[in-house]
């Protein structure tokens, strides 16, 4: 399990989903274990083909809806969990912004 600093546990307890693009912490544990940033979404907020090519030019919630229905129809969809999470959000910002390796534009 990842601790809030970034770094491992030492007792396997499963996975650790990291997201080199998603934010600083994610980036420097990416780099600390050779992974390489991915774009997935867009300036745009549409799916670029990282994110899977039957996705490309898919808005991101769409995205996520197609992606959910394509599991349901393998059997591979467990369901969903509501959770709790911090998400900043400012006035120049809506929809919710899109994490992003960019510099952010002025």
């Amino acid at each position: 399990r990842g601790d809030r600093g970034g770094s491992l546990s030492p007792v396997p307890a499963g996975a650790v989903k990291v997201t080199p693009g998603h934010s600083p912490r994610d980036l420097a544990l990416a780099r600390a274990h050779g992974l390489s940033p991915l774009s997935v979404i867009g300036d745009d907020g549409t799916m670029c083909p990282p994110g899977g090519g039957w996705l490309q030019g898919v808005h991101r919630f769409e995205a996520r809806a197609r992606l959910v229905g394509a599991l349901a129809e393998r059997g591979l969809f467990r369901g969903t969990q509501d959770h709790a999470m911090t998400l900043p959000l400012c006035r120049c910002h809506r929809p919710l912004p899109v994490p992003s390796l960019s510099p952010p534009r002025p």
